[in-house]
């Protein structure tokens, strides 16, 4: 049965054998310190190579810094940490509050360009969405924006997001309703993980509305319609409405990289992480592990 780690994204490769160490030693840059941008940076750093990670925040762990801040993902944390110890342990130079532009990169001399530069939050195209109740996931776990009692969560992700969202609302004492276009919560959740987050929102009396699509926000609720009928609905009650959309792929730099002179004398341009793909930590470690075999 094929399987993969997140944190150990060797796992199941084991057979190759010991990570090596180069003696042709090149000048790697990875742009973005989230956990594809850690992951590249340490096993860059790890084989030998001269490591710069630029990260334009002030801190590394990219979402998983919001992540954090939901129920039980407190792990997620020590994660991190390790990343960080890690990062420093291998020899990566890392520059914080360094947003990368082009044209810097392309006088810069480095043999390998990784682009990690992450995801912006996905705003699906609904009347109302930008109402003074509407509030985006991000926002709310990272504490930025507060919200009302009674809660509605558009779901547009079939992961975990929605749920771990509903999970921190409820934990406040806040009442949440949930509405999915699809037939089931979480639809992409392994058969081992969803059943512990959906006893613990149904022990809080979260709500779920399923196989409706949100086509209005209004000032006290959403109306819906049923995906196979096409029957609308108007949910009302609610003080505030947080999406829970996933997000799109910030591939502007490495797409004018591309389209530019940065791969001009054998340089290598790369992208990896939610930039190539808004997808599970675990895709983002191993690609980049079978990125950082190639270098």
């Amino acid at each position: 049965m094929p399987f993969g780690c997140a944190v150990n994204p060797v796992t199941s490769n084991e057979i190759d054998g010991p990570w090596p160490v180069v003696t042709d030693r090149r000048r790697v840059l990875v742009v973005g310190g989230g956990p594809a941008g850690m992951e590249l940076a340490a096993l860059a750093g790890e084989k030998g190579h001269e490591v710069q990670l630029w990260e334009s925040s002030d801190t590394l762990g990219g979402q998983l810094r919001t992540a954090v801040n939901a129920p039980t993902y407190d792990m997620f944390e020590k994660y991190l940490e390790w990343q960080r110890r890690r990062v420093d342990r291998a020899g990566v130079k890392v520059d914080l509050g360094h947003r990368a532009t082009q044209r810097e990169i392309e006088d810069s001399g480095f043999d390998v360009v990784a682009v990690a530069t992450g995801s912006t939050r996905r705003t699906p195209d609904i009347p109302g969405v930008f109402g003074d109740h509407v509030a985006d996931i991000r926002d709310v776990l990272n504490g930025d924006v507060s919200v009302g009692n009674r809660v509605l969560i558009v779901a547009q992700d079939d992961h975990m997001p929605p749920l771990s969202l509903a999970d921190f609302l409820t934990e406040q004492g806040r009442e949440v309703t949930i509405v999915y276009g699809t037939q089931v919560a979480g639809q992409l959740l392994g058969r081992y993980i969803v059943g512990a987050i959906l006893g613990r929102l149904d022990d809080k009396g979260v709500q779920y509305r399923f196989s409706e699509d949100v086509v209005e926000i209004t000032p006290t609720g959403v109306v819906t319609r049923n995906v196979y009928s096409g029957r609308t609905r108007e949910l009302d009650g609610f003080d505030s409405v947080v999406l829970a959309c996933g997000g799109i792929g910030d591939a502007g730099l490495y797409e004018s990289l591309r389209s530019g002179p940065a791969n001009a004398n054998g340089r290598e341009v790369h992208i990896l992480g939610d930039a190539y793909a808004p997808r599970r930590l675990v895709f983002a470690t191993r690609q980049a592990y079978a990125l950082a075999k190639l270098i």
